[in-house]
Order: C-alpha cells, then structure tokens, then sequence
C-alpha cells in the first residue's frame, strides 16, 4: 500500500512540475482581489491574517500549481480565469463602467457611459482574440455599421490596446 501511495505522489508530481508550465495563478489572484475589496485598512489586515492561518492563500495556490495551471498547459484554458470582470474608468465628469465577458475565443465588453450621475448611453463591443477585430454588436445598436472596426492586439499583461482603425 505505502508501496502504491509513493508512485501515486511521484507521478502526480511528474506531471505537475515537468509540464513546464507556469500559468496565471488565476485562484490565488482571485483571492487577493477579495481580500483587496476590503476598503478598511484595519478590515484588510485581519483578513489578510485570517487567510494565512486558515490557510486560504496556501490551498489556493496548491491548487494552481498542481491542478489549475495544469490544465491551463495542456488544454490552452485555465478554468478559474474563465469568466466576468467589472471595472471603471473616470475622464472629467464621464465616468465608464466596463463588465468584460469572456466567449470562447471572444471578450464582449459592455460600456456603460454617465456624465455626471446621468446615464448617457450604453454600448457593446466583441472583440475577437484570435482576428484581433473589435466590432461593436448589432443586437445593440440601432445603426451598428455607422461605428469602426477596430483592430486590436493583447500586451503582455493580456488587456486589450487599440492598434488602429479599419473604415
């Protein structure tokens, strides 16, 4: 029996670590953003010591390495990084509040605009990571032609830049 359990944990770790793989880390960042949203610095301490005596950031990160990242080599798709996230951004008094939805090989943003505590407009935009063509989704706009196409490439931090304007 010790026999067996030995060779299980050799192979297991054969196939984690010579995979080469280094991945995302997408668990462990997950719960460091939730421990990030904590907006008392007092609140975000003892949260923080919370997660490292109940051992919340060592188990998800075990889980990474050995499973998550793993996947992630093999298959191309890590499934924690799989998913939505929600951001904003403030120029003046216009302030843009993005949800990025994340289809396959697509990432739909959905932009809400306000100026000031008014909401302006709403648009929505695919952007296809293999083409790199951004377009903006007919089922929401009246006149979804009359808007460019954009091309666009990932930086190495995987956020999307505008590289130029196709007519």
């Amino acid at each position: 029996m010790k026999k067996s359990i030995v060779i299980l944990l050799v192979i297991v770790t054969f196939c984690t670590t010579l995979s080469g793989c280094f991945g995302k880390f997408s668990l462990t960042r997950k719960v460091y953003e939730a421990n990030s949203e904590v907006n008392n610095k007092f609140g975000r301490s003892l949260v923080t010591w919370a997660f490292v005596i109940i051992p919340v950031y060592e188990i998800s990160a075990l889980l990474d390495f050995a499973i998550f990242n793993t996947i992630e080599f093999w298959s191309g798709r890590n499934p924690v990084a799989q998913g939505e996230k929600d951001f904003e951004y403030v120029q003046g008094d216009e302030t843009f509040r993005i949800h990025a939805k994340k289809q396959d090989t697509s990432i739909v943003y959905t932009i809400d605009r306000f100026a000031g505590l008014r909401h302006a407009d709403t648009r929505t935009i695919e952007w296809n990571m293999v083409t790199g063509v951004a377009r903006p989704l007919p089922d929401y706009f009246d006149h979804a032609d009359a808007f460019p196409v954009y091309h666009m490439v990932a930086s190495t931090t995987d956020h999307a830049t505008t590289k130029g304007v196709t007519p």
